[in-house]
């Protein structure tokens, strides 16, 4: 009987243990995603000069160490941050490569940080290594000290030059400009931050450039997108693009197939593995945003090239949760289904406003 006993004390000690572990590894992934959301919002103060939030954010005895040296505290960058943002050149951050450290009431982000900007009317990109210390105080997380270090000089000359320069296209804030297949400036709604751009290949069939502008609250849950997406089947593939425009919508000086419907990520990927949902949710997660709701999105493609070899498609993405709807009412035998197809048009117009297109000679 002690033998036995002795048995069950050691399993339930072992199980124990067991869901000590457990509930460890669980707070320390829930710590690392709210310091990942955290230190989106805290570039987002940078970029909008939104003195409340870096308030809330950056500690009282923070300190900044930069590559030369110098030291800023959080009064001397409260101060930076009250200018007027059309008296300064506008800065744009994100992140790279970003590594978590959790130990308890302290996490320590490790990675880069890219920041866009404008010289001489040319945009620029230039990167360094940082390190953000984290630390929970009465249930609040807060960023108490970052030290920045120099990336090579030859990497942020390479990132100073437009990563799709070689396509004939360049973004500059939310100006995105293309020089062939087809020639096209496209302006987007200044709401929506500029994420960066995207290129992969799609299926070894073609190639993929995708521009992907966001807005989001303050825990990084993405309310609106808008994707640019220029696509080109790779050489040695035969065919073309032959879709028909059926359902046209006039936009520049072209006809554009629409189609407006609800669009799940999650749904997406797991019909069709590896391809632009992916590739577009792993981007937008590198970025501190998340897009695990249902969302309504408006699709716009047309051909671009004699030869059919080339297309570009423009989305518009809304959350459903912020427009107070869900996918169960909306669709077929749903409570609110007799309001979809005027859901669908209202949005469709909304759409059309949250970009505007200049058509160059094709």
């Amino acid at each position: 009987m002690r033998y036995i006993a002795f048995i069950f004390l050691t399993v339930m000690l072992l199980f124990s243990v067991g869901q000590t572990s457990n509930s460890q590894t669980n707070e320390s992934n829930a710590a690392e995603q709210e310091v990942r959301k955290l230190e989106r919002a805290w570039l987002d103060a940078y970029e909008r000069h939104d003195t409340k939030a870096m308030n809330a954010i950056v500690a009282d005895d923070f300190v900044i160490t930069f590559p030369d040296g110098t030291r800023q505290t959080k009064p001397q960058i409260m101060d930076s941050i009250k200018t007027p943002r059309n008296l300064v050149n506008p800065l744009k951050f994100y992140t790279e490569d970003v590594q978590a450290r959790v130990y308890g009431d302290t996490v320590i982000l490790i990675g880069r940080v890219v920041t866009e900007y404008q010289r001489d009317g040319k945009p620029v990109k230039e990167q360094s290594r940082y390190t953000d210390t984290y630390v929970r105080r009465n249930g609040r997380w807060q960023v108490v000290a970052s030290h920045l270090s120099n990336v090579a000089q030859s990497q942020n000359q390479i990132l100073s030059v437009s990563s799709n320069s070689g396509q004939g296209r360049s973004l500059s804030k939310n100006r995105l400009v293309s020089q062939k297949f087809p020639t096209i400036v496209i302006n987007v709604n200044e709401q929506l931050r500029n994420v960066g751009i995207l290129n992969f290949p799609l299926k070894k069939v073609a190639q993929v450039e995708r521009y992907v502008f966001a807005r989001s609250d303050e825990s990084g849950r993405v309310q609106r997108l808008f994707i640019a997406q220029f696509e080109s089947i790779l050489p040695g593939i035969k065919g073309g693009y032959t879709f028909q425009v059926e359902n046209a919508t006039r936009i520049g000086n072209h006809d554009y197939q629409k189609n407006v419907g609800i669009f799940n990520f999650a749904q997406t990927i797991a019909a069709n593995p590896g391809a632009e949902a992916e590739q577009t949710k792993a981007f937008l997660n590198k970025n501190g945003l998340q897009v695990d709701d249902d969302f309504l999105v408006a699709r716009y493609a047309r051909v671009t090239s004699e030869d059919k070899r080339h297309e570009l498609i423009l989305f518009y993405l809304e959350n459903l949760r912020d427009l107070g709807l869900t996918r169960t009412e909306l669709e077929q035998g749903g409570s609110r289904a007799s309001e979809t197809e005027k859901v669908f048009n209202d949005f469709a117009a909304r759409a059309l406003k949250s970009f505007k297109v200049v058509d160059g000679k094709s």
